[in-house]
């Protein structure tokens, strides 16, 4: 029996030693036939001359490199845009910060993903530390949905309502949003939904695939049964400061509502003067902390 073909699209920024851990990880799967993509995202260090060296005798290791940093999006988009006459029957898109123990995992995934009911992206439950994140999976965040999670006095007060539950008996159940981290389609599905949406940095991009993901009639899926596990934006959060990475976010927000949902100007004038008032919040309970 042919194995299934699979290209894994990584994106890399200034994070070399990571891809390097990470491909070794990927090149133990079994049952596949693998392809990797790493895509430096115009690292400003020299890691994709690194990369390129390191993997110069690697067959089925390819590494380009994006003309400018222009996000997660860019940077997929990117790689995609490279794999569009590639032949390869699924692709997925990884993080570098990610560990695999079940050598059999993309097997399984694509066992599972044939078996789904009009899929778009599925991926499996995405662990921290060893444990299920509640982010395995969200709801698209309505207006109030966001503007409840702008500050953390609103989310202690009325909670998260986008996060699902989900049940550990479920083998697989349709979802919304699935974390940018690790998610895996036939390859058709991310030219089908035109690719990601540039517009945004850092945040939100899943959010508007899901959207897209609706508008052409699919589903994407949570596969309960098997599991990954992330550092959670070490890059990221290693390389801006945290208001940065909250302005960032509204902005993403701000776009993703615009856009999308059609939000008014009385919707997104809250979500900018929310931003303003987390900046107070966060200084408040900064200084709150040092005196203790």
């Amino acid at each position: 029996m042919l194995e299934d073909s699979c290209c894994v699209l990584i994106l890399n920024y200034q994070s070399h030693q990571d891809t390097i851990d990470y491909v070794a990880i990927l090149q133990k799967q079994k049952c596949i036939n693998l392809r990797i993509l790493i895509v430096d995202n115009c690292s400003p260090n020299n890691s994709f001359t690194i990369l390129v060296e390191h993997f110069k005798s690697t067959k089925n290791v390819e590494v380009i490199q994006s003309e400018r940093n222009g996000g997660y999006a860019y940077g997929n988009n990117y790689g995609l845009r490279y794999l569009e006459s590639a032949s390869t029957d699924y692709i997925l898109v990884s993080n570098n910060d990610i560990e695999i123990d079940d050598q059999m995992l993309l097997f399984k995934l694509i066992k599972k993903y044939k078996q789904l009911d009009r899929p778009a992206f599925a991926a499996p439950i995405m662990h921290v530390n060893g444990k299920p994140s509640k982010y395995a999976a969200w709801k698209i965040p309505t207006l109030i949905d966001d503007l409840i999670g702008s500050l953390g006095l609103l989310q202690k007060i009325f909670g998260n309502k986008t996060v699902y539950q989900i049940n550990a008996n479920v083998d697989s159940v349709a979802v919304d949003c699935l974390p940018g981290s690790f998610f895996l389609a036939k390859k058709a599905i991310f030219y089908n939904i035109g690719l990601m949406d540039e517009g945004t940095f850092l945040y939100m991009e899943e959010v508007i695939l899901a959207y897209k993901v609706k508008q052409i009639s699919a589903s994407n899926y949570l596969i309960a049964s098997l599991t990954y596990d992330h550092a959670t934006s070490k890059t990221i959060s290693s390389q801006l400061s945290s208001v940065k990475m909250r302005n960032h976010l509204i902005n993403s927000r701000v776009y993703f509502h615009r856009k999308y949902l059609k939000t008014g100007k009385f919707g997104i004038n809250l979500l900018i003067s929310l931003f303003y008032v987390w900046i107070l919040e966060n200084y408040l309970w900064s200084k709150f902390k040092s005196l203790r």
